[in-house]
């Protein structure tokens, strides 16, 4: 799946394989996470939440670039064990695990 946020951003890559066996989904994501466009991932955890309740998310950004403002909304949520819409002000239970990216992207590097 591949998303394109209007304004710029780069695109994200995301790849989900499902581990039946452990109750997982992992959701690689490649390309530049920001504040402005994590909302899709919210997006796609989200859909993967609801069809698989009992599922852990591994939410993995090893092959991403993360912003530190997004990757600390992104651990904040997997603290909270709770999934924001992306879209209005619900949010959703879900298990949440974060595998941190290799480049935390300070505040002008990822403009």
């Amino acid at each position: 799946m591949t998303m394109r946020h209007h304004s710029g951003d780069p695109k994200l890559k995301v790849f989900i394989r499902l581990n039946a066996d452990a109750e997982t989904a992992r959701i690689e994501v490649h390309g530049v996470v920001t504040v402005a466009n994590v909302r899709a991932l919210y997006v796609v955890c989200r859909r993967v939440t609801s069809k698989l309740p009992t599922f852990e998310l591994v939410l993995d950004l090893a092959h991403a670039r993360v912003s530190a403002a997004a990757i600390e909304e992104l651990r904040e949520r997997a603290r909270a064990s709770l999934m924001s819409s992306g879209i209005d002000g619900t949010e959703t239970p879900c298990r949440l695990r974060l595998v941190d990216p290799l480049v935390i992207l300070k505040a002008k590097e990822h403009v």
